[in-house]
């Protein structure tokens, strides 16, 4: 439903009904609703008349949507009949089952507005602030092996994420035959779990990560790296006390040092120049602060895998006598083990250049002696074309936690022509 009064004033709302199949019957139907309000500043009396601001807007929202989508049949215990026991057909457990098992619920607040400077809006902004808090989040809770599973799904957890979007665009200069504009955008969220489950407040989360109250989601858990000793070529890890030691444990020294997965900062930029029948544009994104691991490094730098390919690294900046350094670059003896550690978790920032276009199209002068070609351009574009950053596998930019068994985004270089008659 919409509601507009006076040209000034918007209200918005909805209400929808929904049921899923996938979770318990007892939680199978649920109603989500939606309400929002908009404000026409530029409507009012006191700045109708302003010939700064062409266009201004606040509006905020509240409203609630979920996901059934955990998987098929988590609430129900399921069996398979592809065993036997002492040579007679038999069915075994396969999952136990969540009798309790629910939507994943999102409530979402955001608040925002929109602003247009000078004639024909040359100046744009966009702002909004947003708070979102998931409910009964989609966990795997690992069991004891004594229950004869792995892992318990879990409809249980809660989490926030809180950020700002912030959008900037304009023309920079405008004549009758050149146009040059500008455009920035930029994303800021900031992830916390809140709830775990009713009986622990943390539990790792895959092999590398941990689901913890009070952190980020997709946090690494993980020794922190020592170096190398000097004098002896093995690898070292810090206690949780801070002592230095060669022996590894990776239940009793793994610290939440290492960052998280998914990224703090994200946005991009973008340019356009246009001349007469000449146009080209460029566009940037980047991300910042986020970790992944970095299991290229690991593989092949790993003795257990020297037959196959082998990094310049791991043949020449290993050690080799007491003497050698112990940082990062310098690798452990080659018969001590290497080791899942913080040095395997690394910054996957990145600056991309991800497109850049020049067209050309003909003058109508040209165009209307044919009397039947309506218009002709010719265009030269290139995607991925360079990107810049501290990673060292072969792509930063991957959803996957892993860097390897991963292909890279492609460079892509395209030339065309486009007639219309």
């Amino acid at each position: 439903a919409r509601y507009t009064f006076d040209g000034k004033y918007t209200l918005t709302g909805s209400y929808r009904y929904d049921g899923s199949t996938r979770v318990a019957p007892e939680n199978k139907w649920h109603g989500f609703y939606s309400i929002g309000a908009n404000w026409n500043v530029k409507a009012e009396d006191f700045l109708k008349s302003s010939e700064l601001v062409n266009d201004l807007s606040l509006r905020a929202s509240y409203g609630t949507t979920a996901s059934p989508f955990g998987g098929d049949f988590l609430y129900l215990s399921t069996y398979a009949a592809n065993t036997s026991y002492g040579g007679v057909a038999a069915i075994r457990a396969t999952a136990p089952g969540n009798p309790g098992f629910d939507w994943e619920y999102v409530d979402e607040f955001n608040v925002g507005f929109n602003l247009g400077l000078f004639k024909g809006n040359r100046l744009r902004v966009t702002a909004d602030y947003y708070n979102k808090i998931t409910s009964n989040m989609f966990i795997d809770q690992p069991l004891s092996a004594t229950s004869g599973f792995s892992i318990l799904s879990l409809s249980a957890g809660k989490m926030r994420n809180r950020g700002v979007e912030f959008e900037l665009s304009g023309d920079v200069l405008k004549t009758q035959d050149f146009t040059w504009s500008l455009g920035v955008n930029a994303g800021y969220n900031k992830n916390k779990i809140l709830h775990v489950t009713d009986l622990v407040d943390s539990f790792a989360d895959g092999d590398t990560r941990i689901l913890k109250v009070g952190l980020p989601y997709g946090t690494y858990y993980a020794p922190d790296w020592a170096g190398v000793n000097p004098t002896t070529g093995e690898a070292q890890y810090y206690n949780l006390d801070g002592s230095i030691t060669t022996t590894y444990n990776v239940n009793t020294q793994s610290t939440t040092n290492s960052g998280s997965l998914y990224p703090t900062f994200t946005g991009g930029f973008n340019t356009s120049l246009s001349y007469k029948g000449i146009t080209a544009s460029a566009l940037f994104s980047f991300v910042s602060d986020v970790m992944r691991w970095n299991n290229e490094d690991f593989y092949n730098e790993n003795q257990r895998y020297a037959t196959s390919n082998q990094t310049v690294r791991m043949l020449e900046n290993r050690w080799q006598a007491a003497g050698d350094s112990g940082n990062d670059a310098i690798l452990q003896r080659f018969d001590i083990p290497r080791n899942f550690t913080s040095k395997d978790i690394q910054d996957a920032s990145f600056l991309r250049l991800r497109n850049v276009n020049i067209a050309y199209r003909l003058p109508k002068t040209i165009l209307e002696k044919t009397k039947f070609i309506k218009g002709v351009k010719v265009f030269v574009q290139g995607q991925n074309l360079f990107t810049w950053t501290s990673w060292r596998g072969l792509d930063p930019e991957n959803n996957s936690q892993y860097g390897r068994f991963q292909y890279p985004n492609t460079r892509t270089y395209t030339a065309g022509l486009n007639v219309n008659f």
